[in-house]
């Protein structure tokens, strides 16, 4: 099975969102990904400073300069942030104090700092006055996923019209109680038609039951699995950092944030999820080797 990960915040140790990362230690971690099956992945930074956010990327960036074989497997980075929900609940993980309004200055910051490597930002629709940010990044053939977002369902629609084309990790980074009707899953759901929707499938951000349900419901065209992977995955259960966070692993795989209960990324590695939709969801060869890898191929080729 060849998997194609959209979101990789780190793995084996590695945070690709620290600030001490070296070259060396992001090429060990990509040739870890690669004997996982990984034929390509899009490494995440997460919200932060913009000083901050545009190091990490041209960190990566340099490093792809640096090791040239790593470059057919680093397909790009996907900018998670900083243009997210302030609502409390749906930023999630993501420090509260970084996060603000989409800009079209430090959006360009962003992109040009990965010297044309950004291939994917998630942001919340919302949160960007008149799609400006949404419209400009399609015009320069970035991907813009929402996520962390609570944008109602015309705003949603408004951001497709202007270039918005998926969903990031549907089912988390949102409030834990909602309203039964008109809420951000069930908004997502009216418009599948229009958008891919990327699901986190470790069995702990989904239940299984779930996951299956929304795999028949969006399709296997339009979802594809993401780990959300921290430097946990691959390692055992323990302490770890996300961006200078710190993240507990619990024995049971789930991570946790420090200061409170929400998840913080997954321990858990494409490899690890296709096991459990192989073994707990039942989900056929083919609808596996298309969520799991040609999907997202097609979407980064495209």
């Amino acid at each position: 099975m060849d998997y194609v990960d959209l979101q990789v915040n780190g793995a084996f140790g590695v945070d690709f969102n620290s600030d001490e990362m070296t070259t060396e230690q992001f090429a060990m971690a990509c040739n870890k990904l690669k004997e996982e099956g990984v034929v390509g992945f899009l490494p995440t930074i997460i919200t932060d400073s913009i000083p901050a956010m545009k190091a990490r990327i041209e960190r990566i960036a340099l490093a792809v300069r640096e090791v040239p074989s790593l470059k057919p497997l680093v397909r790009g980075i996907h900018v998670e942030g900083p243009f997210l929900s302030p609502e409390i609940g749906f930023y999630g993980t993501h420090p509260p104090e970084h996060i603000q309004t989409a800009n079209i200055d430090d959006a360009m910051q962003l992109l040009d700092a990965g010297d044309g490597m950004v291939q994917l930002v998630t942001l919340a629709p919302e949160q960007d006055p008149r799609f400006e940010v949404t419209a400009r990044l399609a015009r320069e053939n970035v991907l813009v996923f929402a996520g962390h977002s609570n944008a109602s369902f015309e705003t949603l629609r408004e951001a497709i019209d202007n270039g918005l084309v998926g969903f990031t990790h549907l089912g988390n980074g949102c409030v834990h109680q909602v309203d039964r009707q008109d809420n951000i899953m069930q908004r997502v759901l009216a418009l599948r038609d229009r958008l891919f929707v990327t699901l986190i499938a470790d069995g702990i951000h989904l239940p299984v039951w779930l996951l299956q349900s929304w795999l028949a419901v969006f399709g296997e065209h339009k979802c594809i699995i993401v780990s959300d992977s921290t430097s946990a995955a691959g390692m055992p259960p323990g302490e770890y950092y996300l961006s200078g966070q710190r993240i507990f692993v619990e024995e049971n795989r789930r991570t946790r944030h420090w200061k409170h209960q929400y998840l913080a990324g997954s321990a858990s590695t494409l490899r690890d999820m296709d096991l459990v939709l192989q073994s707990v969801a039942s989900c056929p060869d083919a609808v596996r080797r298309r969520i799991l890898g040609a999907n997202a191929l097609e979407l980064l080729d495209r």
